[in-house]
C-alpha cells in the first residue's frame, strides 16, 4: 500500500514560513515529527500515512546531506551546488517520493516548510517561493532533476548530469512543462547540452541554451520530439546547438574565434536572479512587476512588458544605489538591457496590416 505524505496547503506554509523567517532560523526549534502543526493534512484515501519514523529518517538524510556540502559553516557556490547535485540523486531515489504523493506541490510546501526550513534558508535565504509547493521550491526542483536526468541505474556515470550541468541549463529543462515533463526529451536535452559544452565551452552555454530552447519549443509543437527515434532525436539536438560530427571529436576545444571572455566563477543568472529576489523581498522593496520580469527573465521569456521592464530597472538601481549585490545587479542588467535592445530593433508592423499580424 502507498504511504500518504503529510501535505500544507499553500495559505499555511506562507503564515509559516513567515513566521519562521520573523524569529529567525536560530529561533526555529526543529522538525518533530510526532507533533506536526495543526494545518499538515494527508489524503483521505488511497493509503496508509507515512510513520513518524520515516518522517524523521528525512530530516536526518536531508540534513546529513546538507552537512556534507557546507550547512552550517560553508554557503559559497560551490557548495550549494554540489549540495543540489547530491540531493537530486538521493530525492530521485528516495521511496518516499517514488508514488504520485510527489506530484503535489502541498507535500514539498510540508518538506521544505515543516521538515528543512533551516536548510532552505542556507540555501536560499527568505526568497518565499522556495518554501512553498511549485517548480522553484528547494527541494522539488531537485526532485524532478534527479526524475528527469537519470542516465539508469546501469550506468558508470549515472548521475553526473546533475553535476555538469549549469544552474541555468537545469532551470531551462525542469522549468518548462513541455520539456521537464517528458524525462525523454529532458535527458536529450541535457545529454546535448553536455556535447555542447565541450565544444564550445561552459562559459558560453547560457546564450547558446537560450536559443536552443526556443527552437526546440517550436519544433516539438509540430511534431512529438519524444516519439523520434533516438538517433534522430540526437541529431536534431546536435543541429540545434551547432555541434557537428567533425566538432565532436574535439570535446575539448572550443570553436576557434568563439570563445567568451566571461570567467567560470561569474555569478550565473538563476543565482543572481535567486540573490536579487531574496534580498529584495527582505527589505520590502519587491513588487509584483519586478517579481514577473525577474520570473520572465530566469524562464527565457522573449518579450517582456514595458512596465514590468521599468519596475525591474528601478529595482536593480535601488540596490545599486544601496550597494547591495553588485555582480548580481550586473548580471541581471546586462540580460535585460540586451532583451530590450532586442525587442527594441524588432520591426513593428504597419497600421494598415495590424489586423494581418494580430492573425500570425
Amino acid at each position: 500500500m502507498s504511504l500518504l505524505l503529510p501535505r500544507l496547503p499553500a495559505p499555511a506554509c506562507e503564515e509559516l514560513v513567515k513566521a519562521f523567517l520573523d524569529r529567525g532560523p536560530a529561533a526555529w526549534g526543529g522538525f518533530d515529527p510526532e507533533n506536526l502543526p495543526e494545518t499538515v493534512r494527508f489524503a483521505a484515501t488511497g493509503g496508509s500515512r507515512v510513520p513518524a519514523a520515516d518522517l524523521k529518517k528525512l530530516r536526518e538524510a536531508l540534513e546529513e546531506l546538507a552537512r556534507t556540502h557546507g550547512f552550517g559553516g560553508s554557503s559559497d557556490r560551490k557548495s550549494f551546488a554540489s549540495f543540489d547535485a547530491a540531493a537530486a540523486a538521493w530525492l530521485a531515489q528516495s521511496q518516499l517520493f517514488s508514488t504520485g504523493e510527489a506530484l503535489r506541490d502541498d507535500v514539498w510546501s510540508f518538506v521544505s516548510a515543516v521538515v528543512a526550513p533551516d536548510i532552505v534558508h542556507w540555501r536560499f535565504g527568505g526568497a518565499i517561493d522556495r518554501y512553498t509547493g511549485g517548480i522553484r521550491n528547494t527541494f522539488q526542483r531537485l526532485w524532478m532533476r534527479g526524475r528527469v536526468l537519470d542516465r539508469g541505474a546501469g550506468h558508470p556515470e549515472r548521475w553526473k548530469l546533475l553535476s555538469e550541468l549549469t544552474e541555468d541549463a537545469l532551470v531551462q529543462i525542469t522549468e518548462r512543462p513541455s520539456i521537464g515533463g517528458d524525462p525523454i526529451i529532458a535527458l536529450a536535452l541535457g545529454e546535448a547540452w553536455s556535447r555542447a559544452a565541450r565544444i564550445h565551452g561552459r562559459a558560453r552555454m547560457e546564450a547558446i541554451m537560450r536559443k536552443a530552447i526556443l527552437t526546440i519549443r517550436i519544433r516539438n509543437e509540430i511534431r512529438s520530439l519524444s516519439d523520434l527515434p533516438s538517433n534522430s532525436l540526437v541529431a536534431f539536438l546536435d543541429r540545434v546547438f551547432e555541434v557537428s560530427s567533425a566538432t565532436c571529436s574535439e570535446q575539448d576545444r572550443p570553436i576557434s574565434g568563439q570563445i567568451s571572455s566571461r570567467k567560470e566563477t561569474d555569478v550565473s543568472l538563476p543565482e543572481a536572479i535567486s540573490a536579487i529576489q531574496g534580498e529584495s523581498e527582505r527589505r520590502g522593496w519587491l513588487s509584483p512587476k519586478s517579481r514577473a520580469a525577474l520570473h520572465a527573465l530566469e524562464t527565457g521569456e522573449s518579450i517582456i512588458p514595458r512596465s514590468e521592464r521599468n519596475a525591474l530597472d528601478y529595482l536593480l538601481s535601488r540596490l545599486a544605489r544601496a550597494g547591495l549585490l553588485a555582480d548580481e545587479v550586473k548580471v541581471v542588467r546586462s540580460l535585460a538591457d540586451a532583451d530590450s535592445l532586442s525587442a527594441s530593433e524588432a520591426a513593428r508592423p504597419k497600421k494598415r496590416s495590424w489586423a494581418i499580424w494580430r492573425a500570425r
